[in-house]
């Protein structure tokens, strides 16, 4: 029977694919979880202000924890140990609920290596 369907019907015949892949493929991510990443984003730009946020970057948000990819690592240490809790709170004030718990810092590229 196999040798008797065309080969389109067989998309990846030879590649391995893992649930998860399979799971997001099928079940697109909800508006819902892109609705409440622009109001976190929005929320950051009015905490931090327009300098620091273009040096930084949200790049995810799960289970409470706000990811966040800096561009040097003077900055990652000023927000770190200054600025770390009136960010959260301001941040939670802005959304009307504790939504973040904590934020992690990383060094990286931001925004593929240009300014916004």
């Amino acid at each position: 029977m196999l040798e008797e369907m065309p080969e389109r019907y067989f998309y990846n015949r030879r590649k391995v694919l893992s649930i998860g892949q399979l799971l997001k493929e099928v079940f697109p991510k909800g508006h819902g979880a892109d609705k409440t990443c622009h109001k976190v984003n929005e929320a950051w730009r009015s905490v931090v202000g327009e300098e620091v946020c273009q040096c930084t970057e949200i790049t995810g948000l799960k289970k409470g924890v706000l990811y966040v990819t800096v561009e040097s690592a003077p900055l990652i240490h000023h927000l770190t140990n200054f600025e770390k809790d009136a960010i959260i709170s301001g941040i939670n004030e802005l959304m009307s609920t504790q939504y973040v718990q904590d934020i992690r810092f990383k060094a990286g590229m931001v925004n593929n290596g240009r300014r916004k």
